[in-house]
């Protein structure tokens, strides 16, 4: 008896911890950073220099998507 009654627990709880639901996951496009006047070329006007080391150290390129979005 204590043995079934074990063994349906521990089922019980196997199968709750698999049946949770993730977080929502969303993607975030910014479309209005054209005619920015920032460039690639100057990275130091919009990036700290704590971040463009740490690009560095990691070997990570400063591309478009780390350009800041227009000002309205």
């Amino acid at each position: 008896m204590k043995k079934t009654l074990l063994i349906a627990t521990l089922i019980a709880l196997c199968t709750g911890a698999f049946a949770q639901i993730g977080p929502d996951l969303y993607f975030i496009e910014f479309t209005d950073k054209n005619n920015t006047p920032y460039s690639l070329d100057n990275p130091q006007e919009y990036l700290s220099q704590r971040a463009i080391d740490r690009r560095q150290a990691q070997n990570i390129a400063i591309d478009s998507l780390d350009l800041p979005v227009k000002r309205p």
